[in-house]
């Protein structure tokens, strides 16, 4: 296969969306379709078999395990297909999902366009362009690149996840695959090997994901060659059935929920480039579907089974969640998403238009030897994170950062007796942005305490030797000391570290949010989550963050008695100095629900005053029952003990205040628990 461009895709129950994808990725220049699928209900296993034998793709079965690779089925298709021949003895090869589309902008829109364009190159990266519903509820067969023109912004970032890329290379280079990036073999990671890797707009990025990174920053992204649409939603009905097939790289079996929906649901702007290809797309299809009438039958097969499917989901959404079904039903509600995404883009382009206050400059001795420089002296790609411009430009420009393999500190000095010391959490290890802040940075900043902000880089739960040496040669300086009050705090991974390392500071207020105790199994049997923190040395140092608590100030605990193992873990922290704090439903995300709740702040506030008490902080509590979320965990556990009464008085409570929605939603499932469905 030498001289093809290669192309990889990983699909399980996508199989009416799998023509398009065929369709156009041929028409643009690739040669080898090399496609796995894993565990079909849809029916699209038996039209990749009648593909496969046209000679179309080559179709490999995702579906068992074979010993010695790995459990998810993305991660297994790319180990298999990095050991085919075929695959790394060509020219070119890609890693894309079944919803992702290589948009390329150079001339024609080919391969062939892009390499000529860009010229000699080893590596393209592409930006994801991130698109929503573009209003559209229903599932229609029809081209997924036609239907969905409405997309996140390029020139103001969402989110840093909106900046994902997908990776085309040269395998030569290549020690093994990943989702975003290839990952390079040991001498290409050095800077003196030659290696060219470009972004979307030819231009040279080697130096930032020679080693690392999945994401680009918002100076690096560039799509002026060639970008990566990204269909995360498609319709609303069509989401559900996403929703339904789960997540196939992730350990959070529940993470297309429907704050996934939320954060990807982007619908700013327009593109509509890929319409182009509309035409020449459907006659491909139809070209494939003539010539083989079993591959027609097989994707119409696949169409019914959505239909099929959709129609069992939404009515199961709607008597399980009124309130979201009507979200993603109603179009007054679908219509004032959009409304708000353009009128958040258009605030943000303002804001990002305004002059910035610069700097008075100070005069400089002239050196007529000074050396002439044509290259920013910091490269764009380079965006400072806000605590860096602080130190360099505000007020306040006493600080440090400390950087070491698997984690980094940064601290600005505010206040001379407040020091707030974050420790990150499991969602930010990935996060190769260098803008990236850490745990409640701008906070912290807006109240003018001192802040100490540990970034780990690693889903290891700090179990870090480094850090400990840091931390303790911290102690030994005197640095804590400095300070009247020190509140150490995080959630769930960083809450661990808040507990722990509380022992180096005596008299510090600790705020942990859904904290874990330890993950040695052997004092928490029953903990069976975070498997990359259960597999980390937990000897020695720092191993129980229940233990040593004793010359800590107050060890504010907050948990919800409902989720067993955060339960679990909150018990195991006792002492007089422990001050367990209820967050009721909030599942495993206290601090999210109390931030929902716009209750994280003041909450924070008080524990940093030394004046939150239970008491305090259950009147500022009553302010979750506006919150739909408490509603539903309420409604739920009340449902669950059959106590319909108080259902019905919620469900009245609610209409009175004006909470149609919510009260519609709170009584179907009442009827709904009734009957016995």
């Amino acid at each position: 296969m030498s001289g093809s461009r290669t192309i990889i895709v990983t699909t399980k129950n996508e199989g009416p969306f799998l023509l398009e994808w065929i369709a156009y990725h041929r028409l643009i220049g690739f040669d080898n379709l090399v496609v796995f699928a894993n565990n079909c209900e849809d029916g699209s296993d038996e039209m990749l078999e009648a593909l496969d034998a046209a000679g179309i793709i080559r179709y490999y079965d995702n579906s068992e395990i074979p010993e010695g690779l790995p459990a998810d089925p993305q991660n297994r298709a790319y180990r298999r297909a990095f050991a085919m021949d075929h695959v790394k003895e060509s020219e070119w090869a890609m890693v894309l999902d079944a919803d992702e589309f290589f948009n390329i902008h150079a001339g024609d829109g080919t391969l062939d366009d892009l390499f000529e364009t860009v010229g000699e190159a080893d590596v393209i990266s592409g930006t994801w362009c991130v698109y929503g519903n573009s209003g559209i509820v229903t599932y229609v067969d029809d081209l997924i690149t036609d239907q969905f023109i409405r997309c996140a912004p390029k020139d103001v970032q969402v989110s840093f996840r909106h900046f994902g890329m997908k990776t085309m290379f040269r395998p030569g280079p290549v020690h093994r695959l990943g989702i975003h990036r290839p990952f390079l073999k040991g001498e290409f990671k050095r800077p003196e090997k030659p290696l060219r890797w470009l972004n979307g707009s030819g231009q040279d990025v080697t130096r930032f994901f020679r080693e690392a990174g999945w994401a680009n920053s918002p100076a690096n992204k560039g799509y002026d060659l060639c970008q990566v649409n990204h269909y995360m939603i498609k319709s609303n009905e069509l989401f559900l059935m996403k929703r339904y097939r789960g997540t196939a790289n992730s350990g959070d079996a529940d993470r297309i929920n429907f704050s996934y929906y939320d954060d990807f649901n982007s619908n700013h702007t327009e593109d509509a480039s890929m319409r182009r290809w509309s035409d020449r797309i459907r006659v491909e299809i139809a070209t494939i579907r003539n010539m083989h009438r079993e591959i027609a039958a097989a994707h119409d097969n696949c169409v019914a089974f959505f239909r099929q499917k959709i129609a069992a989901l939404t009515s199961d959404l709607e008597k399980a969640d009124k309130e979201v079904f009507d979200k993603l039903v109603n179009p007054e509600n679908i219509a004032a998403q959009i409304a708000a995404d353009e009128k958040w883009v258009a605030e943000a382009r303002a804001k990002a238009a305004a002059p910035k206050p610069q700097p008075k400059p100070k005069p400089v001795a002239q050196d007529d030897d000074a050396p002439e420089d044509d290259e920013p002296t910091v490269p764009l790609a380079d965006a400072a994170p806000q605590w860096l411009a602080d130190l360099r430009r505000s007020e306040h420009r006493r600080g440090f950062y400390h950087s070491d393999e698997k984690f980094a500190a940064n601290f600005v000095l505010r206040d001379k007796e407040k020091l707030v010391i974050s420790f990150d959490n499991l969602s930010s290890v990935n996060e190769a942005a260098l803008s990236r802040e850490s745990w409640g940075y701008t906070f912290y900043r807006a109240e003018g305490w001192s802040h100490l902000g540990v970034m780990s880089f690693e889903a290891n739960w700090y179990r870090d030797a480094s850090l400990f040496n840091w931390i303790e040669g911290m102690a030994r300086q005197g640095f804590f000391k400095r300070f009247k009050r020190v509140l150490l705090t995080g959630t769930s991974m960083g809450a661990y570290a808040s507990t722990a390392f509380a022992r180096l500071i005596p008299g510090c207020t600790v705020l942990a949010f859904s904290p874990q105790s330890t993950l040695d199994t052997n004092l928490v049997p029953w903990e069976t989550r975070f498997g990359s923190g259960r597999k980390q040395d937990w000897s020695g140092r720092f191993a129980d963050g229940a233990q040593a608590l004793e010359q800590a100030g107050n060890v504010y605990i907050l948990y919800d008695p409902h989720f067993k193992q955060d339960r679990l873990h909150a018990e195991r922290y006792q002492g007089k100095n422990i001050v367990p704090l209820a967050t009721w439903f909030s599942h495993h995300k206290s601090a999210l629900f109390l931030r929902r709740a716009e209750l994280l702040k003041p909450i924070t506030r008080e524990a940093m005053d030394g004046t939150l008490t239970p008491q305090s902080y259950y009147k500022m509590y009553r302010e979750r029952r506006n919150l739909p979320w408490y509603v539903n965990g309420l409604t739920e556990k009340a449902l669950e003990a059959k106590h319909f009464g108080l259902v019905g008085h919620m469900a009245n409570a609610l209409e009175r205040q004006g909470r149609v929605h919510l009260a519609r939603s709170v009584n179907a499932r009442l009827t709904a628990a009734k009957s016995g469905k």
